[in-house]
């Protein structure tokens, strides 16, 4: 299967500390080391404070009815929510390589 570019948003907890435990593989995830810097090496956009949720959903394009609520618990939680640009050939690797603790899978955009 080609590969195809598709962004994807996830929550990243204590982002600054998690990139660089995740990233210099002293974190154990699913994937290798290499895998997340690769992921996060094409970060879109991130959203840490709720006077940028607004605009953050306009770049995820999706309705602030769906998300809104959601987005703001995980940020209360100290995720940042993150819009990466990502090619990948498996359409699901995104999802599999979060870990539902430090990096949660939300959604694909297409």
């Amino acid at each position: 299967m080609a590969k195809q570019e598709t962004k994807y948003v996830m929550a990243v907890k204590d982002y600054e500390n998690t990139l660089k435990m995740v990233t210099g593989g002293s974190k154990v995830m699913p994937r290798e080391a290499s895998v997340y810097s690769d992921l996060f090496s094409d970060v879109v956009t991130t959203c840490s404070t709720f006077d940028g949720l607004k605009k953050f959903i306009k770049k995820s394009k999706f309705a602030k009815k769906d998300c809104a609520h959601y987005w703001e618990g995980l940020m209360t939680l100290d995720y940042t929510l993150v819009i990466v640009d990502y090619k990948s050939g498996d359409e699901n690797f995104v999802e599999n390589s979060c870990d539902n603790e430090l990096i949660i899978f939300i959604s694909a955009v297409r």
